[in-house]
């Protein structure tokens, strides 16, 4: 088939770029984003034929701050994006991608989750603000659901990362949607032993919650056996809340680890393939590649207990859900104290990340998809 592919942001490293980095190589699309920095993303991505969909609204938008900038002007591209290629089917990714289809029959929506900012995360969103962000950030919101709504009914297929972010589809944008959980390459991923170290691995984000994982191991009072926590992640450079973010953990982590930014995929296999364990703290997540790339491993996960995990995660056989930092911090002890344990739960996560988690998997079902959606009917179950 030839699929035209859409992801809005392609300027970090984070487990939905590896996706699509692998829909990519295996359709081999044109892709269209609206913003694309080579140098903050994968590498690989200069393989393919990427092209900037570009918007209308630029001086009226250069006075709103970055964030919302990107995402009115993000938007306004995929609202009035007319393709111009051949094609059977176009696949979306982040919102608002999904908006295309307000000009572009034949989509096929992988949603990872709707919208958290306007939905799920809101109020949290909301209670981060002043006065006036206040104001600017319920408007943009106003905004966005309406043309949002207005949308969706048109997408002839939807289908989605996890039980979680299906729930949320369902509940907020009023669709049914398909599970297609996305993979890894387990043969990829190696394990080289155990280091005096955990290891955080994500985004630096405010919603991925270094804080818990820092606060988990300051009670585990590890750092006086030598062990050390590792971040490693993606920051977005000139995004303030990011920047002020990254300074925030930095202060809490001070004697407690480091903090290494944009590592290349060469040096993320290394640090998970030595770590003792790797901990894992976002709010809510959609579904988290991490869990799955640190069982690969053969390294234990020890994550708390909500979102996506709870899909991943074998409680006690691959890794441990906890329901606060104290868990986590004797979970943390237990691993230390029984090498032998990290070595079972290490090869039970390599086992089920092998039998459930493979891109041959993945791809049977996403070929289903794209197929169901390029037949043109809406399918708004």
């Amino acid at each position: 088939m030839d699929v035209v592919l859409l992801q809005p942001f392609l300027h970090t490293k984070g487990g939905l770029e590896k996706v699509v980095m692998e829909i990519a190589r295996k359709y081999n699309p044109v892709i269209y984003t609206y913003r694309y920095v080579p140098d903050n993303t994968f590498a690989e991505f200069k393989e393919f034929d990427i092209r900037i969909v570009k918007p209308l609204l630029t001086t009226p938008a250069a006075v709103f701050p970055e964030r919302l900038r990107w995402a009115m002007q993000s938007g306004e591209s995929f609202w009035n994006f007319k393709i111009k290629e051949d094609y059977d089917v176009v696949n979306a990714h982040g919102t608002p991608s999904e908006w295309a289809r307000n000009r572009n029959p034949r989509m096929f929506w992988y949603c990872y989750t709707p919208n958290r900012e306007a939905f799920d995360l809101y109020n949290w969103r909301m209670g981060q603000r002043g006065i006036l962000g206040k104001a600017m950030f319920w408007s943009s919101i106003q905004v966005y659901k309406q043309l949002e709504f207005n949308v969706l009914p048109k997408i002839e297929k939807i289908s989605t990362i996890s039980l979680n972010s299906q729930a949320r589809i369902k509940k907020y944008l009023h669709r049914e949607s398909d599970i297609i959980y996305p993979g890894i390459t387990p043969s990829h991923y190696k394990n080289e032993g155990c280091k005096k170290y955990f290891f955080y691995p994500s985004r630096i984000t405010p919603e991925k919650r270094f804080e818990l994982a820092i606060e988990a191991f300051r009670k585990s009072g590890l750092h006086n056996k030598g062990y050390k926590l590792i971040i490693a992640g993606s920051l977005i450079q000139g995004r303030g809340e990011h920047q002020a973010y990254y300074e925030k953990i930095s202060k809490l982590l001070n004697g407690f680890g480091e903090i290494k930014l944009n590592v290349t995929y060469l040096e993320l296999i290394e640090l998970y393939s030595k770590c003792t364990a790797v901990l894992f703290t976002p709010i809510d997540e959609d579904f988290g590649i991490i869990p799955l790339e640190a069982m690969a491993s053969e390294k234990p996960v020890i994550a708390i207990d909500e979102g996506g995990p709870r899909e991943t995660i074998l409680h006690e056989k691959t890794g441990f859900l906890c329901k606060d930092t104290d868990e986590m911090a004797t979970c943390m002890n237990l691993l230390v104290n029984d090498p032998s344990l990290v070595e079972k739960m290490g090869k039970a996560g390599k086992k089920h990340v092998k039998a459930n988690f493979s891109w041959e998997v993945f791809f049977e079902k996403y070929d289903k998809s794209l197929k169901e959606a390029a037949r043109g009917k809406p399918n708004k179950n």
